[in-house]
């Protein structure tokens, strides 16, 4: 357990990290397409990682998978010493203490509205997303061999999408896809709650359009968030930033879990409800998105 929440901190800290570097290298005019690359990333660990960690595990030891891990994160360690740029333009200003740097992104009203708008973007997917498995081999008869097949087309589809979300992002404007992409996701959440009878491909179809769609909505949405943060504290607030998504995807998965039940058959019912509260949160996130100040940004670009 220690070393479970050694990993979760440390990965906590590279995931704000990662995309604070790329809000200060990148531009605003390119950071969707940035943002979409970051995140096209977690479909390479859904369609790769996962696979490769059972193999070694099946084939090696348990112990495999975190050493590949470790030497994994030695590897990206050097080829970062000789390829990024160094950031430490800022060091030169005077520099407030942790609890200060804290405060100030607390005390900004622009900053809380963009955690609390991060926040529904975590809560409007995972009502759903931890109960697709049981819900697909209880309601929907799925074996444990199809079912990854859900995860593996759903990396893969994202993997191609958020290129191309990303250039959208970038063309038409953040905030206007981010609410096209929102609008997507809350339909086929509750269409993911919906493939009880269905074929496998049928289903298939439905998880991974959701995928597709969840990552449509996220690479405007992270892009959004980075830009909503005084570019002088963005390191603090992406960090914290990371913790208020880990809340909301705990809570969202709490709330969720105490709405579906299961019946005398062990069928799972109730599913629909965790989609409403889905939709909801994604309805409350196109709302508050226009009201979000998005540093260097020009004016938005005319639809075409």
């Amino acid at each position: 357990m220690a070393a479970r929440i050694a990993a979760g901190v440390f990965g906590g800290v590279l995931s704000s990290l990662s995309q604070t570097i790329v809000a200060d290298v990148i531009p605003f005019e390119r950071r969707g397409r940035a943002m979409a690359i970051v995140m096209s990333s977690f479909s390479v660990a859904t369609v790769a990682g996962v696979p490769i960690s059972l193999f070694l595990a099946a084939h090696l030891s348990w112990h495999a998978p975190f050493i590949a891990v470790a030497i994994v994160c030695g590897l990206f360690a050097l080829f970062a010493l000789r390829t990024m740029p160094i950031l430490k333009d800022h060091l030169q200003r005077v520099q407030p203490s942790p609890i200060d740097g804290i405060l100030q992104v607390l005390g900004d009203r622009n900053h809380l509205k963009a955690f609390a708008f991060s926040a529904l973007l975590m809560f409007a997917g995972f009502t759903v997303i931890p109960y697709i498995t049981i819900y697909n081999t209880v309601n929907a008869g799925l074996t444990a061999a199809e079912l990854p097949y859900i995860y593996l087309l759903g990396g893969a589809a994202t993997l191609i999408s958020a290129r191309w979300v990303g250039q959208w992002t970038d063309q038409f404007g953040k905030v206007s896809m981010f609410r096209k992409g929102a609008v997507a996701a809350a339909i086929t959440v509750v269409g993911v709650t919906q493939t009880a009878g269905m074929p496998l491909w049928g289903i298939l179809c439905v998880t991974t359009a959701m995928f597709v769609c969840m990552s449509g909505r996220m690479v405007p949405g992270m892009a959004i968030i980075t830009s909503a943060c005084k570019p002088q504290v963005r390191g603090t607030f992406m960090a914290l930033n990371s913790a208020v998504q880990s809340v909301a995807m705990g809570l969202a998965a709490f709330i969720g879990g105490h709405i579906i039940s299961r019946d005398a058959q062990g069928l799972v019912q109730h599913y629909w409800g965790n989609a409403a509260l889905g939709v909801v949160a994604s309805l409350l996130s196109i709302w508050l998105v226009g009201s979000l100040t998005l540093y260097g940004a020009p004016a938005e670009p005319a639809k075409k």
